[in-house]
């Protein structure tokens, strides 16, 4: 527009100034001057506007180079975006969001369609552990009958290890609804049970249900998702029982679990297992290889240990585990623990499972029973049930956890410490042995990474056949073995969440430690009453 006014007014000067060459009168000839004053005025604005237009041209073209951005150039560039941008979205990337590789709660590696993920993680868990006993557990008169056995004479136990180092991998393939897991660990050389000493004489130590000293598997299973609600796993998984063991290793309150849930709750199974899922509810029915028998620690009343064992091998002929959750308030993934930090989302959890399995130590084992002893059956049965409810307030929490069994132990042994799955010597009749014990566990945030906690509990074992087990060795497990009460208190410091966590807790035993319940890997070994066990453990999850 100034160029154009420019033109209009040089135009207009110039037919002025051609009107002036015809002899004008006194009156034109004054307003022609005006005319031309005005004009030359307007005519100097429009120069100095164009000035200044012309200088911010210059200055464009300075910092932006000599083309121009025209609309075919403006619409090259916008495609010149969208092709960079597409081709960022198949590159490798630090973040989760359509990236092939990274850092998501944890390592992992994608296609770029998710159609194959794999996640990479593992577990620290480096503890000391102080375990006091006021004096060694003695049994007189059982095996043998004329000698007294005491179970660790050392009063004073104190050291280093590390008890769970864990690594792990999973994710899905060819689609997020088939899932995999594999998990393993290394286990210590030393594993849960206690063999006596024979007059003062060690006659073995430690035994246990592992390869010890070595990378054993853990978790190795296949999920497929039928629907959204229901799905189906096979392979080696946490047998849907009791919650303290379905609750992950790194994910626990205290350093270890309470002895009720490591000796009641299961532990790991091989099998099929199928799950429906919704909002409020969730139910579990495996047919499986049974749980692992420490229920009476070596002595073993049911005689299964389904732990990454051949077909061939095992001694369970049948068994069968469901659990029922009602999940009243909150999201599931948040009872994937026992804390409830500050501020996180309240919530109630209640569940029941039962678990029901037979077997036959002798198919397997090739035992012969013990004529005076036995029965004409050399099959167990073992029943069992667990109750468990939790609560979360966000800042604190409560759970509170039952379990009874009931085990028709025609084909009780002893499992000794050179072989851990064969019997040593003869299978016995125990009688109809019934196991119960219960857990409450409370916890209270006193800062937002401050937590202190207690936990309370209670065990209780008896053989109708106990008297009959005298001369055995399965009787030391079974002859005697009343209640155990502990109570345990400590404090957790969330250094970064459950990725970086120090716990410590100090346990203290009302009664005896009785062989039956004894579990040295946590620190609580076979003693008199008055044991107590101080703990503390650094916790490093990836």
């Amino acid at each position: 527009m100034a160029l154009t006014e420019t033109i209009f007014c040089s135009l207009a000067l110039s037919s002025i100034l051609a009107q002036s060459n015809s002899p004008p009168t006194q009156g034109a000839t004054d307003q022609n001057s005006r005319q031309i004053d005005d004009m030359a005025r307007r005519l100097d604005a429009l120069e100095k506007r164009n000035a200044e237009l012309q200088g911010q041209v210059v200055e464009l073209k300075s910092q932006n180079g000599e083309q121009w951005l025209t609309e075919e150039r403006a619409a090259e560039v916008r495609e010149l975006v969208k092709d960079v941008l597409a081709d960022s979205a198949t590159r490798t990337s630090l973040q989760s969001n359509g990236a092939t590789a990274g850092w998501d709660n944890g390592f992992f590696i994608a296609s770029p369609d998710n159609r194959f993920r794999l996640e990479i993680g593992g577990l620290v868990q480096a503890r000391w552990v102080w375990s006091s006993q006021r004096a060694p557990y003695t049994a007189d008169g059982i095996v043998p009958s004329s000698t007294q056995l005491t179970y660790d004479q050392t009063l004073n136990r104190t050291g280093f290890d590390v008890h769970n180092i864990e690594l792990w991998a999973q994710g899905h393939v060819i689609s997020p609804d088939i899932q995999y897991m594999l998990k393993g660990i290394f286990s210590n050389n030393s594993d849960t049970a206690q063999q006596p000493s024979t007059n003062g004489t060690n006659v073995g130590g430690f035994v246990g249900e592992s390869t010890s000293g070595s990378f054993q598997l853990l978790d190795a299973w296949v999920r497929v998702n039928l629907t959204d609600d229901w799905s189906v796993r096979v392979g080696q998984f946490r047998a849907p029982y009791g919650r303290e063991f379905l609750v992950l290793e790194q994910y626990q309150m205290a350093v270890d679990r309470s002895l009720v849930s490591l000796h009641y709750g299961m532990g790991y199974t091989q099998g099929l297992e199928l799950e429906w899922l919704s909002n409020e509810a969730r139910w579990r029915f495996s047919i499986n290889d049974g749980g692992n028998d420490a229920i009476a620690g070596a002595g073993q009343v049911v005689g299964s240990e389904p732990l990454n064992s051949p077909w061939y091998e095992q001694q369970n002929i049948w068994g069968v585990t469901t659990r029922f959750d009602w999940k009243g308030s909150g999201g599931w993934a948040q009872f994937d623990q026992f804390t409830s930090p500050d501020g996180s989302e309240p919530g109630w959890l209640w569940g029941v499972a039962v678990n029901a399995q037979g077997t036959k130590p002798s198919e397997v084992n090739g035992q012969q029973q013990n004529v005076a002893l036995s029965n004409s059956s050399d099959t167990n049965t073992w029943v069992g049930l667990t109750t468990d409810f939790t609560m979360q307030f966000g800042g604190a929490s409560l759970f509170a956890s039952a379990y009874y069994n009931y085990v028709e132990s025609n084909a009780a042994y002893y499992r000794n410490s050179v072989n851990t799955t064969v019997p040593s010597t003869q299978t016995v009749n125990a009688g109809g042995v019934n196991a119960l014990g219960f857990t409450l566990q409370a916890s209270v945030y006193l800062a937002p990474k401050w937590e202190v906690f207690s936990r309370y509990e209670y065990m209780h074992l008896t053989a109708s056949n106990a008297d009959a087990l005298t001369d055995t060795q399965v009787g030391n497990f079974l002859v005697d073995q009343g209640h155990v009460s502990i109570l345990t208190t400590g404090l957790n410091y969330y250094i970064d969440g459950q990725d970086a966590k120090v716990t410590a807790d100090f346990g203290y035993g009302f009664t005896p430690i009785y062989p039956s319940a004894a579990t040295p890997s946590t620190g609580w070994r076979a003693s008199e009453s008055d044991e107590f066990v101080v703990r503390a453990q650094m916790q490093l999850l990836f």
